[in-house]
């Protein structure tokens, strides 16, 4: 009596294990697409955010730091800082025009915002870098570029900030913000 055992060939055990790589791919791939974009959304959050904080710090008392106390707040392209935005304390007793003078002893670093994981600052209004100025006494904003030495002060209304995740070319991974500076006002693109 011999009984006739069924089972699976190898090679149909192939092409179904290749047809369940297949459909998870396509879920797979996708989901990290909108994952990226969620992080692109919320970097832009981020960003915005930080020109408000840096205002409101400015306007008003912020804890350990000195009354009257201005704000710088500190924007890169380049690497390794091109993912963070650094606030600084500056005294409202010395003009703004000192900031390129090192042996100023009594600026502090606030705070550091450190963007979503993977997102990079790739163009800050065509420059490397931006330095974000806020009075404390009469409210107003001003820009400041070091490319050249000493620093220029960017006189545009309109500033242009682009990041993207792992700086991504595509239009999907890349966001563009736009910030007023004499309204403190940021438009999203």
């Amino acid at each position: 009596m011999y009984l006739e055992k069924k089972a699976f060939t190898l090679f149909e055990l192939m092409v179904a294990m290749t047809i369940a790589g297949i459909m998870m791919m396509m879920v797979l791939l996708p989901y990290a697409h909108y994952q990226n974009k969620a992080k692109l959304k919320l970097a832009s959050r981020e960003i915005s955010q930080s020109f408000y904080d840096a205002k409101n710090m400015a306007i008003s008392w912020v804890k350990d730091i000195d009354w009257n106390t201005s704000i710088w707040m500190y924007m890169t392209t380049q690497e390794p800082d091109n993912d963070k935005i650094v606030f600084f304390s500056y005294p409202f007793d010395i003009d703004e025009s000192a900031i390129n003078n090192t042996a100023i002893w009594n600026i502090k670093i606030i705070k550091t915002k450190v963007l979503q994981e993977g997102i990079k600052l790739n163009y800050l209004w065509g420059k490397n870098n931006l330095l974000f100025f806020y009075n404390s006494i009469n409210w107003k904003s001003k820009v400041y570029t070091f490319d050249t030495n000493p620093k220029t002060e960017v006189n545009d209304d309109e500033i242009s900030i682009i990041f993207s995740f792992k700086n991504a070319t595509s239009s999907s991974l890349r966001k563009e913000l736009i910030y007023f500076k004499d309204t403190n006002i940021i438009d999203y693109n």
